[in-house]
């Protein structure tokens, strides 16, 4: 199903990213686990990035760390809508619609059950910062969450 955000053309990619490096580069930011906040930035071997939601992705993704990261309407230009069948680890379940309190994006790592009811997901998240951790399909209780892919994937 495609969306507007789906014909735009994409802003600057990051180099082409390995599923295997993006799980990788979601890991770093667990060892600690790094505090979620829309203002500030961490600093890692893999960069300066923003530590919310978006500049999170931005980083597991491997995209230009300039600004420290897009915002989520940001990672709609730099990936397509997949079937929830087609998920695979670093794909993203993404919330786009609405005002920024409720946009967020968590990164896909592999389903929990083989009814494909929940998986277990890296994010960003207000409270917590940085987990791993169970997610309801697709994202709890909350809708409008689409399964989105990186168009950079090698």
């Amino acid at each position: 199903m495609a969306t507007p955000s789906d014909t735009r053309p994409p802003a600057r990619l990051g180099p082409p990213i390995r599923r295997s490096e993006i799980i990788e580069r979601a890991e770093s930011w667990l060892r600690p686990s790094v505090p979620y906040r829309t203002t500030k930035f961490h600093h890692n071997e893999y960069g300066i990035y923003r530590t919310d939601c978006s500049g999170y992705v931005s980083m597991a993704w491997g995209l230009p760390a300039r600004r420290g990261g897009l915002d989520i309407l940001g990672l709609t230009t730099m990936s397509t809508t997949i079937d929830r069948g087609d998920l695979r680890a670093g794909d993203v379940l993404l919330r786009a619609e609405g005002s920024r309190l409720v946009r967020h994006v968590a990164v896909f790592h592999e389903w929990t059950d083989a009814g494909e009811t929940a998986y277990w997901g890296f994010e960003q998240s207000v409270g917590t910062g940085t987990v791993h951790r169970r997610i309801v399909y697709p994202y709890g209780e909350q809708l409008h969450f689409l399964p989105r892919r990186y168009l950079n994937i090698a």
